[in-house]
Formats: C-alpha cells, sequence, structure tokens
C-alpha cells in the first residue's frame, strides 16, 4: 500500500487513514498496520490490513482518550 487515503468517516466526520506503521515512521512492533484519526491524533496498530481496514468505519470504537474524540463526538450525536 504506497499512495495515502485519508476518508472523511461517516459516523463522526473525522479524517481516517489505514496505511502502514513505517509509512508514517511508527514503530511497527505493535503491528505492521495502523488506522489513524488525523482528527484527534489517534493512532491504532493492527497485525492485518483487513483488520485495521475494519477499524476505519468506527472510529468511535477505538479514538478515545482525554480531550477531543470519535467517541466524543459520537455519544453527542446519539444524546442528540
Amino acid at each position: 500500500m504506497n499512495q495515502r487515503i485519508v476518508r472523511k468517516n461517516r459516523r463522526t466526520g473525522s479524517e481516517i487513514e489505514v496505511c502502514t506503521a513505517e509509512s508514517q515512521d511508527l514503530d511497527p512492533d505493535g503491528g505492521k498496520w495502523v488506522t489513524i484519526c488525523w482528527t484527534h491524533g489517534r493512532i491504532c496498530s493492527h497485525d492485518t490490513l483487513r483488520i485495521a481496514a475494519s477499524h476505519a468505519p468506527y472510529p468511535d470504537d477505538w479514538c478515545e482518550g482525554y480531550g477531543p474524540s470519535c467517541r466524543d463526538v459520537w455519544e453527542a450525536k446519539q444524546e442528540g
């Protein structure tokens, strides 16, 4: 996977990318592939491209923590 593909997530409006850890100068020990939320700066590592790609549509499941996150955006949408 050489080209860079960043897509806007429908659930949260965040910019999400699936790529190799190496392409972002990240340590691949956690997994060769990463799913990145560029909006909030969260990264989730994976062993395979298939797993990484399956996480991209649901950043509210892995982009969480202190400060703004996809989880915060999704919870606010659910509360209406």
